[in-house]
């Protein structure tokens, strides 16, 4: 899908949005995808992105996307060289998966002990199940059990978010399953692609920051969002 503009955009992602801004993939448009374990270091991320803005300096494009929300701090630094940068004005990537802040604010403000699931994160392995088995990989399985249990015991919900592309029935169950084994309620939440809409089609409001060559990102700029989740 072209922007409704000519212009030339690079996109850095978190992998985990990789099938949602792929249907937005068009002439002008290209991507680099960065591994999701970045999210568990949050002090790489910056560099990382920092390292394909400093890759696209001689390139011909005319702006550079951050698919990523402010993400723990992650972002904090990165820095425009020549290329106009601009960001969602969003804590992480529900917001983004479920089409808006509002919706997000909605979400949390009535079930804030939400754990959300999406493709994405499910194939991933970052489902609680996934980073159940990772622990149980470095401990007796008892222990791996209590850890996971202990990390989660203020959620009470699982949210499988739909984002606009679609569930197989094995994402479904998948997501259930964690419910199961948590034992927390499960629901679906429709997403949507609106905000990738808006950000491949130039639609900069009050929802995205627009940084000019020089300026870096700073935690300010995040202030008065919704809460983080």
């Amino acid at each position: 899908m072209d922007s409704d503009s000519n212009k030339k955009f690079l996109i850095i992602a978190c992998s985990i949005m990789k099938d949602e801004l792929l249907k937005f993939q068009g002439k002008g448009i290209s991507f680099v995808f960065l591994e999701q374990s970045l999210h568990r270091t949050p002090q790489k991320m910056a560099p990382a992105i920092q390292e394909e803005i400093n890759k696209a300096e001689n390139g011909d494009g005319d702006f550079i996307i951050l698919s990523y929300g402010l993400c723990s701090n992650g972002i904090v630094g990165v820095k425009a060289n020549r290329h106009p940068l601009i960001i969602p004005r969003v804590h992480d990537c529900i917001s983004l998966l479920l089409g808006s802040s509002e919706k997000y604010l909605e979400e949390h403000n009535k079930e804030p002990g939400t754990y959300y699931l999406t493709r994405g994160w499910i194939e991933e392995g970052k489902s609680p199940l996934g980073i159940f088995a990772e622990y149980c990989q470095r401990y007796k399985k008892e222990v791996a059990e209590w850890v996971i249990r202990e990390e989660l015991k203020n959620y009470t919900r699982i949210a499988m978010v739909d984002s606009g592309i679609g569930l197989l029935e094995k994402h479904r169950a998948h997501a259930q399953e964690n419910a199961r084994f948590l034992n927390l309620k499960y629901e679906e939440l429709q997403g949507s692609l609106d905000f990738f809409a808006r950000m491949f089609r130039g639609m900069w409001g009050r929802d995205f920051i627009m940084l000019r060559p020089g300026q870096e990102i700073k935690q300010e700029m995040f202030m008065d969002l919704d809460p983080p989740s």
